[in-house]
C-alpha cells in the first residue's frame, strides 16, 4: 500500500501563521480581527476570511517575499521527515490554503523539494486578489476545502494545526494535530496523535 504524508504549511510547517502575519503587517489591522471572530464564530467561510484581509494588502510580491525569506522558521525536523518518507518511498505532499508564491521559496530555502497544492494570488497595487485552487463544494463540510486534494487511494497521513485542516483530515488515516485542530479533534473524539515537531512526527512513523 501507497503512503502519502500531507501537511498543511501555515501554523504546521511554520512555526506561526505566515497568512496572519502578513495581513496584519501589510493588511488593514481591524478587518483581520473582525473576519477571524467571524471565522471563530461561523458566520464566514475560511475563503471569505482569507478574501476579505488580502484585499487590502497592496505591498508587492518582492517585498512580501523578502520578509518571509528573513523572517519566517519552519518547524524543527521537516526536512528530516521529507528525507524519511523519500527512504521509504512515501509520497510528500504539501497542501495548503495559502499562496504558492510565498510558500516555494521559503522551502527552496529550506533545500526541500516537495509537490505544493496551494491558492495562488496576484499581488495588485490595488490590493492582492486570491486565485483558488479549486471551486468545487465539498459534500461533507459544504465548503471548497481540502478534502477533494487528498490522494485517492492509500494511507494517508495528515499533518495540521488549524480550521482549514478539519475535513481533510478527517479523511485521513493517521492524524497528527497541534492547536486548533487538536482541539477540534478531541472535541469530537477523532483520535489523533499530538506533536512538538517534525522529529516527533519522523520517529512515530518510523
Amino acid at each position: 500500500m501507497t503512503r502519502t504524508i500531507v501537511a498543511d504549511y501555515d501554523g504546521t510547517i511554520t512555526e506561526e501563521d505566515l497568512l496572519q502575519r502578513i495581513s496584519r503587517i501589510w493588511g488593514d489591522v481591524e478587518t483581520v480581527e473582525e473576519v477571524e471572530a467571524a471565522l471563530r464564530e461561523g458566520r464566514i467561510t475560511l475563503r471569505d476570511e482569507i478574501t476579505r484581509e488580502y484585499r487590502p494588502v497592496k505591498a508587492s510580491l518582492e517585498e512580501v517575499q523578502t520578509w518571509v525569506l528573513e523572517n519566517v522558521r519552519i518547524r524543527a525536523g521537516f526536512r528530516e521527515l521529507v528525507e524519511l518518507s523519500r527512504e521509504r518511498g512515501w509520497q510528500f505532499l504539501v497542501l495548503s490554503s495559502g499562496f504558492e508564491e510565498l510558500i516555494r521559496p521559503t522551502l527552496e530555502r529550506e533545500g526541500v523539494d516537495v509537490e505544493i497544492v496551494a491558492n495562488r494570488v496576484d499581488t495588485l497595487p490595488t490590493g492582492w486578489v486570491v486565485h483558488w485552487r479549486d471551486e468545487a463544494l465539498c459534500a461533507e463540510c459544504g465548503e471548497a476545502c481540502k478534502r477533494a486534494a487528498l490522494p485517492g487511494e492509500g494511507e494517508i497521513v495528515y499533518i495540521g494545526d488549524g480550521i482549514s485542516d478539519r475535513c481533510a483530515a478527517l479523511a485521513a488515516d493517521r492524524i497528527f494535530a497541534i492547536k486548533g485542530l487538536a482541539a477540534y479533534l478531541e472535541q469530537k473524539g477523532v483520535p489523533f496523535e499530538p506533536f512538538a515537531d517534525f522529529h516527533d512526527v519522523a520517529r512515530a512513523l518510523a
